[in-house]
């Protein structure tokens, strides 16, 4: 998606996406929400950009006139928002018609027992992969077995990682040793691990941001449950 911010007159922001789905904004200030188009190009209904008359710099016209700076930086020629909002939606579209459809299977802390990986194996192995990307999370334990064992295109994806690396982390695992079983894929961020369901949090946003960088600098990617 496309994020354009603007400064409004109390120094706080407000802010406009246009992503795969819809474009949409927000605007802190006023609470009201339109569609990035209309935020933009100021249409009647939206928290639009407006220039006033005044006092202000002299234009190339030798009228006198400075624009509203309560939308954008200083100042907000309109057609540069209405340029703004075209590229947004534009590039918004092509967001939309490039994206790969994404099917996960998180395991868990399933099964009990190992000899029955062999059948979660086949039922994804069964799977036409051809139009989509699909990748499973194994229990910790099972990774190693799991991680051949995919020939359609389906990623082994651990449900975590530390964000230290190698050493004395008892009961972590790193990036290196997932990269080192030819793993390019990894979970961060559960709800479980977040603290839900009255479990102990093991994860905060300061923690998984560390291990969101670990990750990208190892040239892995990343599924960030948010």
């Amino acid at each position: 998606g496309v994020v354009a911010l603007f400064a409004s007159e109390g120094g706080s922001w407000a802010f406009a996406v246009a992503g795969p789905a819809r474009g949409r904004c927000q605007l802190p200030a006023s609470g009201q929400e339109n569609g990035l188009a209309s935020f933009l190009l100021g249409h009647p209904g939206s928290a639009g950009v407006q220039s006033k008359p005044s006092a202000g710099r002299r234009h190339a016209s030798g009228s006198s006139q400075e624009q509203d700076t309560s939308s954008w930086g200083r100042s907000a020629p309109q057609n540069v928002l209405s340029a703004l909002a075209a590229a947004a939606l534009g590039l918004s579209a092509v967001a939309r018609m490039a994206r790969r459809p994404i099917v996960g299977g998180n395991w868990k802390c399933n099964p009990a027992s190992k000899k029955d990986l062999d059948g979660l194996i086949a039922n994804v192995q069964a799977c036409d992969t051809s139009g989509c990307d699909v990748y499973v999370c194994p229990s910790m334990l099972h990774v190693d077995y799991c991680s051949d064992k995919f020939t359609n295109g389906a990623k082994v994806t651990p449900q975590n990682c530390n964000f230290r690396g190698c050493g004395a982390y008892t009961g972590e695992a790193s990036v290196e040793q997932m990269k080192d079983m030819g793993i390019t894929n990894v979970l961060i961020g559960h709800s479980e691990r977040r603290g839900e369901f009255g479990i102990t949090p093991m994860d905060t946003h300061s923690s998984l941001a560390a291990k969101m960088k670990m990750i990208l600098e190892a040239g892995m990617t990343c599924v960030y449950c948010i």
